[in-house]
């Protein structure tokens, strides 16, 4: 313990008596307005005034190197679905939006608010670290410390970026997939209000209100809203099923800022949500299909803050921020036979100093404490009580570099120590060399990544104290190629990732043990075709080959191909605009010996918008467009044809 608070002093006394004489790039990418974009492909030469508008290659991405950083000089496999593209698509939770993202699989149990995981280049779905604002949001309350997207609006987004790889060495724990960061939005100018309404199929029907605006000194933004679906049975109708499982889901985001200096500012965040989803029966018995059940709810709420001050020194060559995050979970599960609730607790104090030491040159140092705590309780289980809490503290640091005008590179370290499961180090290195005579890129990535062990694996009853993190080793190359100038760009990545020591239960021990191994490689390939000037065209595809090393099958619900199309287009003057989406998936197992395989399938969805005025709009979605019958699990139901329709007003 000693050692460690050595160490952090050490490193804090490092980042605030470094000089440097160049001051370097601005930071804040939360003050950007991004434009609808799609796929991030390293190394993009600049686009004409299209769709996507010029103003892309001077835009800047926060997620793959903790700072901002020139899309064009990112190595990392890097998506960013932007505020507009979920207004203009009409999600309504932000599950629904990572679908069409290359590597990226999302699995849901039953109707909107049954537990939706996501999967990322095939890695199991609690390797995704998921952020909001710089929040860690996995729950320490959850078996696996995974995150539950069910609940998860897109209320206040102003982006998202999906970041594949390992990401430990800047993130910590969790991040053996990839990172899922979202950006909230800052208000900035006058006061706006905006209001919408919405309903449709199932019963479906959203409001939501939110204000904002800003000045120099200070910034405001919130909004809040009410989303509710009568649904359909969880438990697969084909199986004589016939209850409906209801949602309801009410979100509040906000986030105020004030800047009394040129040189400081205080930033904060606070979002909550209250959901409350009917369920069915998963039957203990192994191998049976869940059933319905017309009194189980599960009742979740979330509640995520955080508070950061940032000030500048020396012509703004050092940065500094501090910022102090809590996420909270209290969550119910009203199963008739093993009620129980439970609790969850992450606090973490997180220290950045970015040092500009020359002008292609920034060293960015950190450290971060967590401490999370958990409980559960079950008046009929044994035993009926569980408390538990861990901590560790991290140290990173990360060299971002230019040689030339076109090599950009990134090389990083971080040390890890936990209370429970002792250390774990990762490293990453980062390239991207740029031709722009040809319009091509090359890029890629190698490096590590771990995940500790949650609560309930290592602390509950039954859980074993002695195992170790999970750990992995990944890497990409790929390249960019621009094959008509300004119109049609191609990326094509080829990723691996070698995952061991995964906590699984033992029947040789009755235990969990560290006796896991997985492999996951595979190729995505993305394009952006800028058919006109009111016309893209974008598609992915992502061929995933997972193998269970234990048992020679593949991995669970990650099917080896899966890719997307969409055509967008402007009508009437950029008046009226519509988007058809299709997501393919190609057939996967669903059970760890391979003997239970689900068929794949096709889902064309339809949205669009038509401003009636300045300030009102109409908009409206078709979900399964044509009706399609299929599973993501078997033995629940996923919703049929669906339509939504609703209007838009801003003041």
């Amino acid at each position: 313990m000693i050692f460690r608070w050595k160490m952090i002093v050490l490193f804090v006394l490092l980042g605030l008596l470094a000089v440097s004489p160049t001051p370097g790039q601005e930071d804040e990418i939360a003050e950007e307005t991004l434009q609808p974009t799609e796929e991030i492909t390293p190394g993009v030469p600049e686009l004409p005034e299209t769709m996507v508008e010029a103003e892309l290659s001077g835009q800047e991405v926060s997620a793959p190197t903790r700072t901002a950083r020139p899309l064009e000089q990112v190595a990392s496999s890097t998506t960013i679905v932007t505020g507009e593209q979920l207004q203009d698509q009409n999600f309504t939770l932000v599950a629904e939006a990572l679908r069409s993202v290359p590597g990226v699989d999302v699995v849901r149990a039953g109707p909107t608010g049954g537990q939706t995981s996501l999967f990322l280049r095939g890695a199991n779905s609690q390797h995704t670290k998921v952020l909001i604002d710089g929040i860690p949001v996995n729950d320490p309350s959850n078996a696996s410390r995974s995150f539950d997207f069910s609940a998860l609006a897109v209320d206040e987004i102003e982006r998202i970026e999906v970041v594949r790889g390992p990401q430990s060495t800047l993130y910590g724990t969790d991040a053996i997939g990839g990172v899922v960061s979202i950006v909230t939005k800052r208000g900035q100018g006058p006061l706006s209000v905006q209001a919408y309404g919405e309903g449709g199929s199932f019963g479906t029907h959203r409001e939501g209100i939110r204000a904002s605006g800003g000045t120099e000194c200070y910034h405001y933004s919130i909004g809040g809203s009410f989303y509710q679906a009568d649904g359909f049975s969880a438990a697969a109708e084909r199986l004589g099923n016939v209850e409906d499982d209801g949602f309801r889901l009410g979100t509040v985001s906000s986030r105020f800022g004030w800047t009394p200096a040129d040189s400081f500012d205080v930033d904060c965040v606070v979002r909550w949500t209250d959901s409350r989803a009917e369920l069915d029966d998963a039957s203990f018995s192994l191998g049976q299909p869940p059933t319905d059940d017309p009194r189980r709810l599960y009742l979740t709420n979330q509640l995520f803050s955080r508070i950061q001050t940032t000030w500048r020194m020396l012509d703004d060559a050092i940065e500094q921020k501090v910022s102090f995050n809590v996420s909270d979970y209290d969550r119910t599960d009203t199963d008739d036979e093993f009620p129980t609730d439970f609790a969850g607790r992450t606090l973490m104090f997180d220290w950045q100093s970015n040092l500009h030491l020359t002008c292609n040159n920034l060293l960015v140092v950190g450290v971060d404490y967590l401490d999370e705590s958990a409980s559960s309780f079950a008046p009929f289980g044994f035993p009926p009580f569980a408390d538990a809490s861990q901590d560790k503290t991290g140290i990173y640091v990360e060299d971002q570099f230019q040689l030339g005008e076109r090599w950009f590179n990134t090389v990083g370290f971080r040390w890890d120590e936990w209370n429970t499961a002792g250390s774990a180090d990762t490293y990453r290195l980062t390239s991207l060399y740029r031709i722009d005579e040809t319009g091509t890129a090359l890029h890629g990535t190698i490096g590590t990544g771990f995940r500790a062990p949650s609560l309930a694996e290592n602390l509950f009853p039954f859980g074993n104290p002695n195992l170790l993190p999970e750990r992995s080793k990944g890497w990409d190359v790929g390249a960019t190629q621009q094959l008509v100038p300004d119109q049609l760009i191609v990326d094509v990545t080829y990723f691996r990732n070698d995952i061991q020591d995964l906590i699984l239960f033992d029947l040789a021990t009755f235990t969990l043990e560290n006796i896991g191994q997985a492999r996951t490689h595979g190729v995505e390939v993305t394009g952006r075709w800028h058919w006109s000037d009111d016309t893209l065209v974008t598609a992915n595809y992502t061929r995933t080959d997972t193998l269970d090393l234990d048992t020679g099958s593949p991995l669970v619900r990650r099917p080896r191909d899966k890719g997307n199309v969409s055509i967008g287009h402007y009508f009437l003057d950029r008046r009226a605009y519509a988007d058809l989406n299709a997501w393919i998936v190609g057939q996967r197992t669903d059970s760890r010996d391979g003997s239970v395989t689900l068929p794949g399938y096709a889902v064309i969805n339809l949205a669009g918008y038509y401003n009636v005025t300045d300030r009102m709009q109409l908009f409206s979605r078709i979900d399964n467009l044509f009706n399609r019958q299929y599973e993501q699990i078997t033995g629940y139901s996923t919703g049929g044809f669906l339509a939504v329709g609703g209007v838009r007003c801003t003041w």
